[in-house]
């Protein structure tokens, strides 16, 4: 039997499914076809809006799930396989299925994006509208937080809410940026504390912790706490005065500072916490060129 030429790629064929090989036909007639790509998702716990509601569920469950609805699946899928990120999703879909009927059914694998557009979803909105239980109170000394330290702080709480987005410990109801600092309010304790702790840790800093009964239930004290992380601003070449004398600092790490006495030469090592809580006066910047 004589070999018909595919007209679009060329290859000797049998018979041509409506003018183009197999192959052809089924790159222009997908298995899978994904018509809207970007997909409502609660930046809180992580829901996506499919089908008029919010559904939870495993990023596979998830992904197929949306697929069902802002696609087609022509065929049965086999293996559903995602990578998730802050951005989206990456679904790879692998279809058994035939796009016309004179075709004998392939397997065949898809790559398939989604981009992640945030919202929050009903459940979230009323955990929201509870009473906060705790403040994260963030301020600077001796000098304002500067925009780079500042986008600092709000990457770090960013990427600890996506990570906990799971452990449903709490939301951040609101981040009121101020002239000094942040005032991050949450509905839960816990939340509040694991965000001034991690913030502590990436920036040199101290926390102090305090606690105010705010109402009785049950017999027992309700309590609203505040975490203050007070970050330290100075940097090296910068003049202090402390008991001992002028000081100029030599380098700070998230821990310790070290200074040296500007008239003796003689070196001091401190902690942070020890800096802020001792009776200094920031001098002036002075920094190293």
């Amino acid at each position: 039997m004589a070999k018909i030429p595919c007209p679009y790629c060329g290859r000797l064929v049998d018979r041509l499914i409506e003018g183009m090989c197999e192959d052809c036909y089924l790159e222009r007639h997908p298995l899978v076809v994904l018509r809207e790509k970007r997909a409502l998702k609660c930046k809180y716990c992580g829901a996506l809006f499919i089908r008029g509601k919010w559904v939870r569920g495993k990023p596979a469950e998830l992904f197929t799930k949306f697929l069902s609805d802002k696609g087609e699946i022509r065929g049965v899928i086999e293996k559903v396989e995602v990578e998730e990120n802050e951005e989206g999703m990456i679904g790879r879909v692998t279809v058994r299925g035939s796009p016309h009927e004179l075709m004998e059914p392939r397997v065949v694998t898809y790559e398939v994006a989604v981009e992640y557009i945030y919202d929050i979803c009903i459940s979230c909105r009323e955990m929201l509208s509870r009473k906060e239980a705790a403040i994260v109170q963030i301020r600077s000394t001796p000098w304002p937080l500067d925009d780079l330290i500042k986008k600092k702080i709000l990457n770090i709480i960013e990427q600890e809410i996506f990570k906990l987005k799971e452990k449903k410990i709490g939301f951040i109801s609101n981040i009121k940026q101020l002239k000094n600092g942040f005032d991050i309010y949450t509905t839960s304790a816990n939340l509040a504390r694991h965000l001034a702790y991690v913030i502590h840790n990436q920036l040199p800093s101290h926390v102090i912790e305090t606690a105010k009964v705010v109402g009785v239930k049950d017999g027992r004290k309700i309590y609203f706490m505040t975490y203050s992380v007070r970050i330290l601003t100075c940097k090296p070449g910068d003049i202090v005065k402390t008991r001992e004398g002028e000081m100029q600092i030599i380098n700070i790490n998230n821990k310790y500072i070290n200074l040296q006495d500007i008239n003796t030469k003689k070196y001091m090592k401190l902690t942070i916490s020890e800096l802020l809580s001792s009776d200094i006066i920031f001098i002036k910047q002075q920094h190293f060129t």
